[in-house]
């Protein structure tokens, strides 16, 4: 497919990649070989959202990625997906916009940390739906697959979670190691035992933060959900809360 598609590259002079092989050629050889040309327009779209690269350390495998991504294609076009993404993470989502390029259709969020806004992800929370807690820094890439397709990406950044759970982490076995060095030196060498002890719990630390990250994920997803079945104009959790207070204090009491 590879070869076919550099053949074809040679005589095809639109826009390229940066490998120097366009999308047409690929699609091209795709159909060529009996291939579904949809799948690579999202291959294609999902490689330009830049957050496919796998590039995973010791340090992410044993404590967690410093970047959480979900991606879903929706039917809908990019500008008009963007939009949905965009209201209901601010209007559900608890996050205020930072940055936005329109011409990309990339844009960055932060937490809100009023009092409403806590609020709001209370609220969630019980509720048992999908909220975005532990995400302070979001970013959103929207790119096309086909005039009536779009992929949208939700990239959380857990870079200052994960440095706290590293520092804290090396404190405890640090601090806890020293501690049974010194005493063991000066009293018995039974304190050599809380090295190792102490070294397990700061491990301890490091492995409950990376159990942790599935659940960001799964988050992700769920926003993913709401954004490709819903308008971006329904109501927000506080609008739903107070419905919900409404209509119970429009229920007739009881006679006691």
């Amino acid at each position: 497919m590879l070869r076919r598609a550099l053949e074809l590259a040679e005589r095809d002079l639109v826009t390229t990649t940066h490998d120097g092989i366009s999308e047409l050629a690929l699609i091209e050889a795709a159909e060529e070989l009996g291939m579904d040309a949809r799948c690579v327009r999202r291959a294609a779209a999902e490689e330009r959202l830049g957050v496919l690269h796998d590039d995973t350390t010791a340090i992410d495998r044993l404590v967690g990625p410093a970047v959480v991504s979900a991606t879903r294609v929706v039917a809908l076009p990019a500008a008009e997906l963007f939009e949905v993404a965009d209201q209901w993470l601010r209007r559900n989502g608890s996050l205020r916009r930072r940055r936005f390029d329109p011409a990309t259709l990339v844009a960055e969020y932060a937490r809100r940390s009023d009092p409403i806004a806590g609020l709001q992800r209370t609220a969630r929370a019980m509720r048992g739906h999908e909220h975005l807690g532990r995400v302070r820094r979001l970013r959103v890439v929207v790119q096309p697959v086909d005039p009536h397709r779009s992929v949208v990406a939700l990239v959380a950044d857990l870079e200052l979670e994960r440095t706290v759970a590293v520092t804290g982490g090396s404190s405890v076995a640090g601090a806890g190691s020293t501690v049974a060095v010194v005493e063991a030196l000066s009293s018995t060498p039974w304190w050599w035992l809380g090295v190792p002890a102490s070294c397990a719990a700061g491990l301890g630390v490091l492995r409950w933060r990376a159990r942790g990250v599935p659940d960001v994920e799964l988050a992700l997803q769920g926003v993913l959900d709401r954004v490709a079945e819903t308008d971006g104009t329904g109501p927000g959790v506080l609008a739903d809360v107070r419905d919900r207070l409404l209509a119970g204090l429009g229920r007739p009491r009881r006679a006691v």
